[in-house]
């Protein structure tokens, strides 16, 4: 399961980029070349920003390529790098539940609010904290479950190594 949602998580990531990248083109253009700018522009390119984000957030933290200390933790005992590696998803998965709960509470207050230009519910660009925040939880919960099955996490990325050539 979580394989599928990883892969619908990068193929939305992928639109979502697409669709930031034309959209700002588009206001580019007809702003400068028309002199005509799209009044809806900046709230779709913002929109899907802000999903982008935090569904590559989402996406980070399923491969494990979040925030590390790799340079630290691989000089650590393997009993100590295991603790820092557990109390860093404790940290992980606490922020997932802190996203899902303000983002709910987010949601629940600008529920009738509707956006400027696009008339949409303000509550939709709030419902990507939350959204993001439950994958969260289901790929820390995923990676550790099969940890615990004796399948290892995706390894960590390693530097290259250094020929001690200069130049």
């Amino acid at each position: 399961m979580d394989r599928v949602l990883v892969t619908l998580e990068t193929y939305a990531v992928g639109v979502l980029l697409i669709a930031v990248c034309d959209v700002v083109l588009l206001q580019v253009l007809m702003r400068y070349l028309f002199a005509w700018p799209n009044p809806w522009s900046e709230e779709v390119s913002r929109f899907c920003f802000i999903w982008l984000s935090l569904l590559g957030t989402s996406l980070a933290v399923a491969r494990r390529t979040h925030f590390r200390f790799d340079q630290v933790t691989g000089r650590l005992p393997p009993r100590a790098r295991k603790a820092v590696e557990t109390f860093a998803a404790a940290v992980v998965l606490l922020f997932a539940f802190v996203l899902i709960g303000t983002g709910i509470a987010l949601m629940d207050l600008t529920m009738g609010e509707r956006s400027a230009a696009l008339n949409l519910p303000v509550a939709l660009v709030y419902a990507a904290a939350p959204v993001s925040g439950v994958l969260m939880a289901i790929h820390m919960l995923a990676g550790g479950a099969g940890e615990a099955e004796g399948m290892s996490a995706p390894p960590a990325p390693q530097q290259p190594a250094s020929t001690g050539d200069v130049g």
